[in-house]
């Protein structure tokens, strides 16, 4: 889990800075109008500090309830933002499914890695209540 956190924090600040000075590339359209250049930024600024974030979560990581509930926010994150972005592009809002399949890979990467790692959760629990 902790590598996870690691991964998730390079990606995360990677997209942040490309979408902070490529806003464009979100929603790729042409003669985007201002409001959606301001919502990619926006975007781009959100995916910086959660990257960041995770950077810092992954320098402190333990197996604790507080991380596990961590990543389950994360994966529910990732799970919505795909949703949408399946839904923008469906509508034809968006002309390709990059973000669908970015958000849906970490999305499943972190259900993967928790369901593996659920019993180093439940073994640090139990050796607190013991």
């Amino acid at each position: 889990m902790k590598k996870l956190f690691l991964f998730h924090s390079i990606v995360e600040m990677i997209g942040g800075v490309l979408l902070i000075f490529r806003p464009d590339l979100l929603l790729m359209s042409d003669g985007q109008a201002v409001e959606l250049i301001i919502v990619s930024k926006l975007y781009g600024t959100l995916a910086l500090t959660f990257g960041i974030i995770s950077f810092l979560l992954y320098k402190v990581f333990q197996y604790s309830d507080t991380f596990k509930k961590i990543a389950l926010l994360i994966m529910f994150f990732h799970l919505m933002v795909s949703f949408q972005m399946y839904a923008a592009y469906s509508q034809g809002i968006i002309s390709n499914l990059g973000a669908f399949g970015l958000h849906m890979l970490l999305a499943v990467l972190f259900f993967g890695v928790y369901m593996n790692e659920l019993n180093s959760f439940s073994a640090r629990k139990d050796k607190a209540e013991n």
